[in-house]
């Protein structure tokens, strides 16, 4: 099967990581702390399947980043640029698990494959900000359990290597894919569910979030907004999550960490207190976290490496 559409040409400057492997396998498997979490932005050649087994993460794709919980599970494809960031005083952990997509198209046929497995998370990053599909499951119950016990399996037979451990690691691996299809075509249903109530309320919400591209420099709220979309500001949140995959406060916090990345460039002469204060924050501290997060530099370090390049 052929992945090269995957592989664009715009990415081509982020850093593309192969399969780190002291074995020489098409498959690893290891449990990452958040000290160990890839922070700067980068793609790989491999499929990677994450699971959050403890904590919280922050898992950014391009623009756009979502914070995810214990029980959630995510698929990358090759060359989707993404990055982790952990969030301040969490304890978290994640299980990685990497193959080649080689090692499952000796099994699949190209038809089956492209159906079952790598239509399932992110096909491109630009179906995620298009709200085309979720950037994430959130697994609970029997199948929560049953991908956890299947993992920890699997990382018993990486770890261990007896004999015929390899077919033993492919037939586990299947089984997470067979669950994880069955589980998206659960979650594709519930995707039709939101769109048709987003459609309903699509031209206010849009009107809404207008609002806010415009406003988000001053003190406003997610009320307000609630006004213009004419719902209440509790139904309004949750409308607008479904809409844009953030909160209201995550979303003009992301525009004003946004516009202070253009003007600690363009106005490199003025302090980051002056722009923290200019895009609507009132505590530098807590514009120097947010900033972090999502660029993964400080606003200095921002600035001095933009300004470097150029």
């Amino acid at each position: 099967m052929d992945y090269s559409s995957l592989n664009k040409k715009e990415y081509q400057d982020i850093e593309l990581r192969k399969l780190d492997n002291l074995y020489d396998l098409p498959f690893h498997i290891d449990i990452i702390s958040a000290k160990r979490f890839r922070k700067n932005l980068h793609r790989h050649e491999y499929v990677q399947i994450e699971y959050i087994s403890k904590g919280r993460v922050r898992h950014y794709i391009n623009d756009n980043y979502f914070e995810l919980v214990q029980g959630d599970i995510f698929v990358i494809p090759p060359y989707v640029p993404h990055r982790f960031a952990d969030v301040q005083d969490e304890e978290s952990e994640i299980i990685e698990l990497e193959f080649m997509p080689q090692y499952i198209n000796e099994k699949f046929s190209p038809e089956e494959t492209s159906d079952t497995f790598f239509d399932f998370a992110y096909l491109e990053p630009f179906l995620v900000s298009e709200n085309k599909i979720k950037p994430r499951l959130n697994l609970s119950g029997k199948v929560r359990d049953d991908v956890e016990s299947i993992l920890n399996e699997m990382i018993t037979e990486y770890r261990g290597m007896d004999d015929d451990f390899e077919l033993m690691f492919k037939s586990l691996l299947l089984k997470i894919l067979i669950l994880l299809s069955r589980e998206y075509k659960k979650s594709d249903a519930e995707i039709q569910d939101h769109n048709v109530l987003l459609d309903r309320h699509k031209e206010n919400l849009i009107a809404a979030r207008d609002y806010i591209d415009k406003n988000y420099l001053f003190d406003i709220k997610a009320e307000d907004a609630a006004k213009i979309a004419m719902v209440s500001g509790s139904y309004f949140r949750y409308l607008f999550k479904n809409l844009t995959n953030k909160t209201f406060t995550e979303y003009v916090n992301y525009l004003r960490i946004k516009k202070a990345s253009e003007l600690l460039i363009k106005n490199y002469t003025d302090s980051v207190y002056d722009i923290c204060f200019s895009v609507g924050f009132n505590n530098i501290n807590y514009f120097n976290r947010l900033f972090k997060q999502q660029t993964g530099l400080s606003p200095l370090q921002y600035r001095k490496k933009v300004l470097r390049i150029k």
